[in-house]
This record gives C-alpha cells, structure tokens and sequence, in this order.
C-alpha cells in the first residue's frame, strides 16, 4: 500500500461535504492550495479548490452537462488521455507533494472513477468519506440557495448518492449520516480510523479547533413530518444501513436495484431530470 493517502469526499451538493472535509483538514490532511472563499450560505468555507471545481465544470461541460443536470453521463465523452493528464497537472499543483490530502467537490460523484485513477496514477491510495444528509433537507437547501425545485433537487441527489455509491466500492470507505457526525464527531473519527485503516485520533488542539468549526448552526434545514418519495426514502435509508452496519452484498444488490428503477423513471421522463 502506498504511504500517500487521499481522502475523497464523496457527497451530494449541500450534505455536509464541508464540514467533513474541513474536520478532515483540522485532523492533519492537506486542504488544496486554492481554497474556494467563504460564501454567506457556506461561512465557515467550502474546503475545495476553485482549481478543481473549475476542472469538474468543464469535464461535465465536454459531457453535455453541468452540475444541476441528473441526466447520466457517457463516460466515453471523458476518455479523452489529455484529461487525465490535465487533471494530474490540477492535482498536483493543488497538493504538491503532500502524504495525507483532502478532495472535496460535489461533482466528483458523477465521475469518480476518473479520478480515481487520477489518483491512484499520482502514487495516492484513495479512501472515500460519504455523509449521508436527509434529500428533503439537501432540496430544501437547494431550494434556499439557488432556487431549485424540491423534486428536482431529491432527483439530483438521487443520481449523486447512486452514482458515488457504486463507484466508491472496492476501496476503503466511510459512509455516514452527517447527523451522526455532527452529534459526535469524536465517535466518526473513530470509526473512520478503523474502516479506512488510517490514524485520525485528534490531538488536544486539534479537537479543541474541531468543536468551534461543527456548531449546531451548521444545519438550517430540517426535514420535518414531510417524507420524500419512494425510490428516494428507499435509497436513503439502504445508505443509512450501510453505514451503520458496514459493506453487505445484499445492501450493494439493494442499491443497484434502486439504481436501476431510477434510470428507468428517468428514460421515461427525460426532461424531468
């Protein structure tokens, strides 16, 4: 194994994906060098890289698509030698040559079997950290921020969680709920240690800085009595198990089948997504 460790946040758009990369960073991971700034809707800041965002837009572009687009992606429009060369450029001069990085950017989830690979052509031995957010929480979020209809939103988290999910098998991962991780973020830590095989026990300072990053106001919306549909209800709580309960085939077939009733409902309803 090698000793250089990425730590992939695998996550759809508004589910803590910066909490968790920003905790991974206060644990001792190196953040990119070209930090996206602080935003009102996100002030205690996103923990990207503006580089690799920018990167991600315009992979998704060359797919004919963009990051509030569900539809699913022709991997055979990425295949293209010169991306991944550009993408181990971005890599590179984001991280250097740091042993422990942390990437973070929603829209990894739509490929991240190419970077994957990106990854693991630098000498980085990827392990993915999933949270895990209500998609009525995630809709109402998006709602709030951009403007995006609640149904299409769950939809677009549908096609994030599904895709991320499949694709993060095989190799050392974290799922959780981020309500978890916000509640106790000592006992994740812990957990994460022992499932991805890496040391995250946090020293004094360390946990110190942690506890004033994850304020309880870091969540502003809740789902409340509202349920969302079936097939989202259905994947959510199949996350939720594998989470709770670790790597089961039958919870792997469960989320493929999930998976499957999704395209199906997207190829009969194209301009839905």
């Amino acid at each position: 194994m090698t000793d250089r460790t990425a730590y992939v946040v695998l996550g759809m758009h508004r589910s803590g994906t910066s909490s968790v990369a920003g905790t991974l960073a206060l644990l001792g991971a190196a953040p990119p060098r070209t930090l996206m700034r602080p935003a009102e809707d996100n002030p205690r800041g996103f923990w990207e890289s503006e580089v690799v965002t920018a990167f991600n837009d315009r992979l998704l572009a060359a797919a004919g698509s963009s990051w509030d687009d569900g539809r699913r992606l022709d991997p055979a429009r990425l295949s293209d030698p010169a991306w991944a060369s550009e993408a181990a450029g971005v890599l590179h001069a984001e991280f250097g040559d740091a042993d422990a990085i942390v990437l973070k950017d929603p829209r990894l989830c739509r490929f991240f079997p190419f970077w994957r690979r990106v990854l693991q052509g630098a000498g980085y031995a990827p392990v993915v950290v999933a949270p895990i957010r209500d998609p009525l929480e995630v809709a109402a979020s998006l709602n709030a921020r951009n403007g995006m209809d609640p149904a299409r939103a769950v939809r677009l988290w549908l096609r994030h969680v599904l895709e991320a999910e499949r694709a993060g098998r095989g190799l050392p991962r974290h799922l959780m709920a981020w309500d978890d991780f916000i509640a106790d973020w000592r006992g994740q830590a812990g957990l994460m240690s022992q499932r991805l095989g890496r040391p995250l026990t946090p020293t004094p300072d360390q946990a110190q800085a942690i506890d004033a990053f994850l304020s309880p106001d870091l969540r502003r919306q809740r789902p409340g009595a509202a349920r969302p549909a079936a097939l989202a209800a259905r994947t959510h709580a199949a996350l939720l198990a594998l989470a709770r309960h670790g790597e089961h085939p039958d919870l792997h077939h469960a989320l493929d089948a999930l998976s499957a009733q999704f395209d199906q409902a997207c190829a009969l309803f194209p301009d839905a997504a």
